[in-house]
């Protein structure tokens, strides 16, 4: 059994779950009202979560779930207005990447429906992903007005190519889970009844593996791409953070917005 610090468990924000046992802090993402949209308040969570899962003996893994029907329709709308006014670098969906970024363990991510924006991004960061059937990755920043983030413009090309990254985000701006295999973004479908099942005994063979053996093989398998990847979080963040003041993007998120309030 791992357990979970009181100090830790006791302090989660409305809309995370988190719960640890068998060597593995899964972390559920529970704002199904919401789309499951993750806030600023959620992000510093998922830090200290991810920074105690690092020094803790008794992880082995992280894993990503979802409640509802979706795994998360991406950064809340409402903490683009909040973020304008904090530096890049200090912003709480900042530090949520550069953590999980250089997170030395492994993580899984099981998406049980739509991953958008940073919850497609942060795919790139995680070591296996399980899909369940038609649901969809959605890159939408290019058509807000803003860039993609999380290192996405730096991993992408690298896996899928050039050309496929630039359709992908200057074009529709999405992809099917069954697309996202055959690119190697997603390991594996699993059927609804057994996407909880997929990531478990996945996380299960990790856990019985050498703790050791397994973070050396991580760092090692990153190394190649540790730099340059850290490089284009910040890059990516700075603009983004930039072009967050123009008009096109304040009108977007304005028009999203008035839709949301009007559901």
């Amino acid at each position: 059994m791992t357990d979970l610090p009181a100090t830790i468990a006791d302090d989660l924000p409305e809309g995370l779950r988190a719960h640890a046992a068998d060597g593995v802090l899964t972390v559920t993402f529970d704002r199904a009202e919401k789309r499951n949209a993750i806030t600023y308040a959620m992000y510093r969570a998922l830090v200290r979560l991810i920074d105690h899962a690092a020094a803790a003996d008794g992880v082995r893994a992280l894993s990503f779930a979802a409640a509802g029907s979706i795994f998360t329709a991406g950064h809340d709308v409402s903490g683009f207005a909040q973020g304008a006014e904090i530096a890049f670098d200090e912003k709480p969906s900042y530090l949520f990447m550069q953590r999980l970024s250089t997170f030395p363990k492994p993580v899984v991510a099981a998406l049980n429906g739509d991953a958008v924006g940073i919850g497609a991004t942060m795919l790139l960061h995680c070591d296996l992903v399980y899909a369940v059937p038609g649901c969809t990755l959605v890159f939408p920043f290019t058509k807000m007005g803003l860039i993609p983030e999380f290192g996405s413009t730096f991993h992408l090309p690298q896996l899928i190519g050039h050309r496929r990254t630039m359709a992908l985000f200057l074009g529709s701006g999405r992809c099917s889970a069954e697309q996202a295999v055959q690119w190697g973004i997603v390991n594996e479908l699993a059927a609804p009844d057994r996407l909880a099942a997929a990531a478990a005994g996945a996380l299960a063979d990790i856990v019985a593996l050498s703790p050791e053996a397994v973070r050396h093989t991580k760092a090692l398998a990153k190394a190649p791409h540790a730099d340059g990847t850290a490089a284009a979080i910040a890059t990516e963040a700075a603009l983004f953070h930039e072009l967050l003041a123009s008009d096109f993007v304040r009108n977007r998120i304005g028009a999203i917005q008035r839709s949301i309030s009007g559901r």
